[in-house]
């Protein structure tokens, strides 16, 4: 169950971390002035996708392990 969870927050983040990237970069501006986010939030979007992707790390860690799930 863990390693689904884990796998999950892990697709998850990397899809928020896409989104708020290609949401916020400059693509095709030719000027500074033009160089604003798609839309306000993209950047937090970004961020909130690195929070999730290292929050995996401790789902994982803090969700115990079934008997199957040991390495032996």
């Amino acid at each position: 169950m863990r390693r689904i969870l884990t796998v999950l927050l892990i697709v998850v983040g990397l899809g928020l971390m896409v989104v708020g990237y290609v949401s916020s970069a400059p693509w095709g501006t030719s000027s500074i002035t033009d160089a604003d986010p798609a839309f306000t939030g993209a950047p937090s979007v970004f961020l909130i996708g690195i929070v999730t992707v290292l929050a995996a790390a401790l789902v994982y860690e803090l969700l115990p392990a079934r008997d199957d799930d040991r390495v032996e």
